[in-house]
């Protein structure tokens, strides 16, 4: 997913942009298919915690 889709997908928009800059990188680069707002925060809580 680029970050289009989490800009233009209001369920995902708010949460996106409130995660920190390295994380929103590290999902970015990832490629990872994250399509739900439960998986992007499970995944950007997980970053947080340990990158």
């Amino acid at each position: 997913m680029d970050v289009t889709y989490y800009l233009t997908t209001p369920q995902l928009r708010e949460y996106f942009v409130s995660l920190p800059r390295y994380v929103q990188d590290f999902i970015l680069d990832s490629n990872a298919q994250i399509t739900t707002l439960g998986e992007l925060m499970e995944v950007g809580e997980h970053f947080k915690k340990d990158l």
